[in-house]
C-alpha cells in the first residue's frame, strides 16, 4: 500500500473508533436494562447485578454483529448498483480507470455521502493521478470492505488485466453473478423477515410469563428467592434462557 493508501486507511480507521464510541451508550443502556431484569426476575436480589460479568460481553457481542449485518446487506446493495454502473461505462468504451471513476460519481449521486461503498472508495482519484494501479485500489477497497463477493470480484479483475484476452466479457460476466447473488440474498432476507419476528416473539414469552407471575402471583413463586436450591434453579433456567436465545439467533440466520 502506497503513502496514499496509508492515510486513506488511517482515516478509515478514525471513522470506527467514532462509531465504537457512539455505540458505549446504547451497549451501556441495554446492558444495565438486561442485568436489572435478570436481578430482579431471577433472583430477586441486588447481588443478581453480577450477571452484568457475562450479560455485557454477550451485548457487545450482539451489537457489534448486527451492526456488521446491516453495513454487509448496504455494502451489498450500493456494491451490485457500482458494478451496474461499472459494466455500462465499460460497455460504452470507458478505460477500466474513467468506468470505476464514474461508477462513483454516480453511486454518490444515488445514495449521497452516507453510502460505504464510496466512503471506502474516496481518494481513488487521486491515487490514480499519481499513477497507482487501479488492482492496487481495488485491492485495498476489497479489504476494507471485508465482504466476499467484492474480494471475488476484485481477484477476477486482477486476472483479467493482467492475463489479457476478452476482459470485458470476463468482467461483466463476474459482474452479473455478485448482482445475481445480491438479488437473492435480498429475497432470502424478506422471507426470513417473518421467521425473525417470531423468534423474537418466542425469547420474550418466557421472560414475559415470569413477569407476570412476579406482578400479580408474587407468592406463587416466592419459593425460588431466598434460598439456595431456588438460586440454583434459576440459575439453570437463565442459562437454558441464553442458551436457547443464540441457538435461537443462530437459525434464522442463512447467508447465501
Amino acid at each position: 500500500m502506497g503513502k496514499s493508501g496509508r492515510a486513506y486507511a488511517s482515516g478509515k480507521m478514525g471513522s470506527r473508533r467514532i462509531l465504537i464510541v457512539k455505540d458505549i451508550g446504547l451497549i451501556v443502556g441495554v446492558s444495565f436494562g438486561i442485568t436489572a431484569g435478570i436481578a430482579w426476575l431471577f433472583y430477586d436480589s441486588p447481588v443478581g447485578m453480577l450477571s452484568g460479568i457475562l450479560v455485557i460481553p454477550m451485548v457487545v457481542i450482539l451489537v457489534q454483529k448486527e451492526k456488521q449485518k446491516k453495513r454487509h446487506m448496504k455494502i451489498q446493495q450500493e456494491f451490485k448498483e457500482y458494478m451496474y454502473s461499472v459494466g455500462n461505462s465499460m460497455q460504452t468504451g470507458y478505460a477500466p480507470e474513467r468506468a470505476f471513476l464514474n461508477a462513483q460519481i454516480e453511486l454518490k449521486k444515488l445514495y449521497g455521502e452516507s453510502s460505504i461503498v464510496v466512503n471506502l472508495l474516496e481518494g481513488m482519484e487521486k491515487r490514480l493521478n499519481v499513477k497507482e494501479p487501479l488492482e492496487n485500489i481495488l485491492r485495498d477497497f476489497a479489504a476494507d470492505s471485508n465482504c466476499e463477493d467484492i474480494e471475488s470480484f476484485v481477484e477476477v479483475f486482477c486476472y483479467a488485466k493482467r492475463s489479457g484476452g476478452d476482459f470485458l466479457h470476463i468482467i461483466q460476466t463476474t459482474i452479473n453473478r455478485i448482482c445475481d447473488k445480491a438479488e437473492i440474498s435480498k429475497e432470502i432476507q424478506m422471507v426470513m423477515a417473518e421467521k425473525a419476528l417470531e423468534e423474537k416473539v418466542m425469547c420474550v414469552i418466557p421472560m414475559g410469563i415470569l413477569l407476570f407471575f412476579r406482578v400479580t402471583s408474587p407468592e406463587f413463586i416466592s419459593v425460588l428467592y431466598g434460598n439456595v436450591l431456588g438460586v440454583c434453579v434459576m440459575t439453570v433456567a437463565l442459562i437454558l434462557y441464553g442458551a436457547a436465545f443464540f441457538l435461537a439467533q443462530k437459525i434464522v440466520e442463512i447467508e447465501v
